[in-house]
């Protein structure tokens, strides 16, 4: 997917990616994936809706024990249309697997966090409130309130369902000669 995405992007252009920068087994190719897209002066913001991170409510004092999840101080500390201030998170084990983040409430719902690597921030240092700007301008568009997304991934997201309804991917597998995971083929019958 990566190398789809290096080779389709145009130059000089913002990229919004549905999920975290780090995350699970996924640090490596995103990690990877945001280096080649700043080699193509792109810049990735990536954009995480559900998520049960710890990172502020563990580490900010006043917070600790008061909150479930930074999502849950989050939405008790902002107004629609607010979003917190940045923070960075640093892996102590590899500072590679860091990422400046904050949270936006763009309507009376959840809010989501927004998250690019410390390269990225301290690149378009200079951008990145008018960026803030922009993606609730995105939120905004799109105007759904039980279902709050900035715009390009919502229409991302409708296309891939319509895509998905246009071929039967579980048939096209198993029709295959790819030999299923043990998983997968526990989901095909």
């Amino acid at each position: 997917m990566n190398k789809f995405i290096i080779k389709n992007i145009s130059e000089n252009s913002i990229l919004f990616i549905d999920g975290p920068l780090i995350g699970k087994q996924m640090n490596v190719y995103t990690l990877k994936l945001n280096e080649e897209l700043l080699k193509k002066v792109v810049i990735p913001i990536f954009v995480v809706k559900n998520s049960s991170s710890n990172l502020v409510t563990d580490n900010v004092q006043e917070l600790k024990g008061k909150f479930n999840s930074d999502m849950h101080w989050a939405h008790k500390l902002l107004k629609p249309g607010q979003r917190t201030n940045f923070f960075l998170y640093r892996d102590l084990y590899n500072t590679n697997n860091s990422k400046v983040f904050c949270y936006i409430k763009p309507f009376g719902v959840s809010p989501q966090r927004i998250e690019v690597h410390p390269t990225t921030y301290y690149r378009n240092k200079e951008f990145i409130c008018q960026m803030m700007d922009i993606i609730y301008f995105l939120y905004l568009v799109h105007a759904d309130l039980k279902n709050p997304q900035v715009r390009p991934i919502a229409i991302a997201e409708q296309f891939a369902r319509e895509t998905k309804k246009i071929y039967n991917v579980d048939k096209i597998l198993t029709e295959s000669k790819l030999q299923p995971t043990m998983n997968q083929a526990r989901g095909f019958r």
